[in-house]
């Protein structure tokens, strides 16, 4: 049986790399933690600039072991998820890169809805491996 991994240091990883690019991260938190399915939030402020610079709402930026991360966007009939979609555990700053244009310049970046998706409960070794990577650095 694996051994699954917490992954608050991913998570710790990813907020400074949105901090870096210059997103401002209003606060984070792990949702989930083995056995649970892991997931996890992280609350933006609305960029200074582009098409969500003008929301009144903060933005949610949500990851988890199934499908990996997803931009929660304020959209005409309530939300839309934009899903990250190349990997679940992709490196933190390639991650705070694609959160960044997502919100400056979305129709650059598509929502890839039909990416990788992976049972939780999953014996997964290399997905382990890849995130207790973040645990020794």
């Amino acid at each position: 049986m694996t051994i699954r991994t917490d992954h608050l240091p991913y998570l710790q990883a990813a907020v400074a790399e949105l901090e870096d690019v210059g997103l401002t991260v209003l606060g984070h938190a792990v949702t989930g933690r083995p056995p649970a399915v892991r997931t996890a939030v992280v609350t933006l402020a609305p960029p200074e600039s582009g098409p969500y610079a003008d929301e009144d709402e903060d933005i949610e930026l949500a990851w988890d072991e199934s499908y990996g991360w997803v931009l929660r966007l304020p959209a005409e009939a309530g939300m839309s998820d934009w899903f990250m979609g190349e990997d679940l555990v992709p490196g933190p700053a390639r991650m705070a890169r694609w959160a960044d244009m997502v919100l400056s310049h979305p129709g650059l970046t598509p929502s890839r809805d039909n990416g990788p998706q992976r049972l939780p409960e999953s014996d997964d070794d290399a997905f382990e491996a890849r995130l207790s990577a973040y645990a020794t650095s």
